[in-house]
C-alpha cells in the first residue's frame, strides 16, 4: 500500500465552515489511509504558529486553497501559496471554489480547480445541495490522489533541465503572486531557456509583461505559448485583454470567441466579449453575452452592472434598473452601479432617489472627481447653487476637466439653459466656459 499524501488546507479564517464541511468530505479518504490532513486548528499550546504552518506546509504533498473573497485578500493565504510553489519537493495545489470571487485574474487560475470547470460551491443553480458540490471535490481529490500514487517515482524519465525548468517556473510564480514582475519575468526567461517548449512559462511571461503594460511584448508572448499549446483558453482569454487594451477590439472579440470554444464556460469570456460589443455598438450581442456570463456566474455582481447599461441603451429602463438593483444586492459596495441607478431615476424624473445614489457613490468613493460632477445634474434642476458650486469645485480639484465634461454634454451655456429652462448664476456659467485666449 503506497504512503499516505499529507494534505495542508490553507483558508481564510472567515472560512472556518467551509474548511470543516470539507474535512467531512474528505473523512472516507483518511479512513481507507490514503491521506492525512493538516491546518492551523493541529497546532499545539506552545507551539510557535509561523514555524507550525511552514513546516508542515513543506512536507506536504498536496495544498488544498479554499479560494473566496476572504482567503485571496489574505495575505496568510498567500504567503502560504507561495511557499508551496517554491517547495523543493514539488506541492500539488488544488484550488477550490467556494463563491464567486476574482480567482480568475489571480495566480491560482494556473491551476486546475474544483468543483468541475470552476463551479462554485454555493452556486446553487449548479448544486441543488451544497453537499454535492463538496462530493464533486472529493471525487476530484480522490483522482488526484491516486493519479500522484501511481507514479512511483515523480521525478523519472525527467532530465535534470527540464527539472530546473519546473524550479524556475515555479520560482517566477512566487514573484509575480508577490508583485515582483520583473525578477518573475527573468526566472520564466530561465525556464523558457532550460526547456525552450514550455506554454505555461511563455503564457505567465505573457501576463508579466501585461502588467507592466507592455501589451506588444504580451502579444508576442501569448502567440508562442498558443503555438506550442493551442488549445490553452487561458491565452487566448488574456490576448484578448491586451488587444483591446491596444484598442483592437475586433482581435479582442476573436480571441475571447476562441476561448470560449476552447472552453464553453467561460464566464469571464462572454463578459470580456460582451464589453467589446458594448464598445463597438453591438447591443443587443453585448447583453447576450452578459446574459450567458450571469447564467455561468449568476453571483458576480459585475455582470449585471454591464448588462444594465446595455439595457439603458435600448431604452430598457426597467430591465436596467432591476441589473443595478441586483448588482447592488451582491455587492452593496459597488460605487458605479449607483452612479448608473442615480442617473437612470434622474432620467427619468426621480431626483430624490437619484440624489440618494449619487450621495451613496460618492461616499464610496470620495476621490472620484466624475461622481461629483455626475451630482451637479440632480442639483441643477432644483437650482440648488451652493451644492453646485461645491461639486464641481471638488471635481476640479480632484483633477477633472469640468469645462470639456459640460461641453460635451450639453453644447454651450445657452444650450444647457434652453435644455432645462433655467439660468445659470454668472459665476456658475463662468466655470463652465472657456476662457478667452
Amino acid at each position: 500500500m503506497s504512503k499516505p499524501l499529507k494534505i495542508f488546507i490553507t483558508y481564510a479564517h472567515k472560512d472556518t465552515e467551509a474548511k470543516d464541511e470539507l474535512i467531512i468530505h474528505l473523512a472516507v479518504l483518511k479512513r481507507e489511509g490514503l491521506i492525512n490532513l493538516w491546518h492551523d486548528n493541529e497546532i499545539l499550546p506552545g507551539d510557535k504558529w509561523h514555524d507550525a504552518i511552514f513546516s508542515n506546509l513543506a512536507d506536504s504533498d498536496i495544498l488544498l486553497y479554499l479560494t473566496s473573497a476572504y482567503s485571496l485578500a489574505s495575505e496568510n493565504c498567500n504567503k502560504e501559496l507561495a511557499a508551496a510553489l517554491s517547495a523543493d519537493t514539488k506541492i500539488r495545489v488544488i484550488p477550490i471554489i467556494l463563491d464567486c470571487c476574482d480567482w480568475m485574474n489571480h495566480q491560482l487560475s494556473n491551476f486546475q480547480v474544483l468543483p468541475d470547470k470552476g463551479k462554485p460551491i454555493t452556486d446553487s443553480s449548479v448544486w441543488k445541495r451544497e453537499s454535492e458540490g463538496w462530493q464533486n471535490v472529493a471525487a476530484g481529490i480522490r483522482k488526484a490522489i491516486h493519479k500522484m500514487q501511481s507514479q512511483s517515482d515523480l521525478s523519472s524519465g525527467t532530465s535534470e533541465e527540464e527539472l530546473r525548468a519546473e524550479l524556475a517556473f515555479a520560482r517566477g510564480n512566487i514573484q509575480f503572486l508577490l508583485g515582483q514582475i520583473d525578477m518573475a519575468i527573468e526566472a520564466y526567461s530561465e525556464a523558457i531557456e532550460l526547456k525552450h517548449c514550455h506554454p505555461s512559462a511563455y503564457h505567465n511571461r505573457s501576463a508579466a509583461y501585461g502588467e507592466k503594460g507592455e501589451q506588444d511584448i504580451a502579444i508576442a508572448e501569448f502567440n508562442k505559448a498558443i503555438h506550442f499549446k493551442s488549445v490553452l483558453a487561458v491565452a487566448y482569454y488574456n490576448r484578448g485583454i491586451a488587444y483591446y487594451e491596444k484598442g483592437k477590439a475586433d482581435r479582442a472579440m476573436e480571441d475571447y470567441t476562441k476561448s470560449i470554444e476552447i472552453e464553453p464556460e467561460n464566464a469571464l469570456g462572454y463578459y470580456n466579449r460582451g464589453i467589446a460589443y458594448y464598445e463597438e455598438g453591438e447591443v443587443d450581442r453585448a447583453i447576450e453575452d452578459y446574459s450567458n456570463a450571469i447564467q455561468l456566474r449568476p453571483n458576480d455582481a459585475r455582470f449585471y452592472n454591464n448588462r444594465g447599461l446595455a439595457y439603458l441603451c435600448t431604452d430598457s429602463v426597467v430591465r436596467a434598473v432591476t441589473d443595478f438593483n441586483r448588482t447592488i444586492s451582491l455587492d452593496p459596495d459597488y460605487a458605479e452601479a449607483y452612479n448608473n441607478r442615480g442617473l437612470t431615476a434622474l432620467a427619468i424624473g426621480v431626483v430624490e432617489q437619484a440624489l440618494l445614489d449619487l450621495n451613496k457613490a460618492i461616499q464610496l468613493r470620495p476621490n472620484d472627481a466624475m461622481a461629483y460632477y455626475r451630482r451637479t445634474k440632480a442639483w441643477f434642476p432644483l437650482s440648488r447653487w451652493e451644492k453646485i458650486r461645491s461639486d464641481l469645485n471638488a471635481a476640479n480639484a480632484l483633477g477633472l476637466d469640468i469645462i470639456a465634461e459640460f461641453r460635451q454634454d450639453y453644447g454651450s451655456i445657452a444650450n444647457f439653459e434652453q435644455s432645462i429652462g433655467i439660468q445659470l448664476p454668472q459665476d456658475i456659467a463662468a466655470m463652465l466656459t472657456p476662457a478667452h485666449k
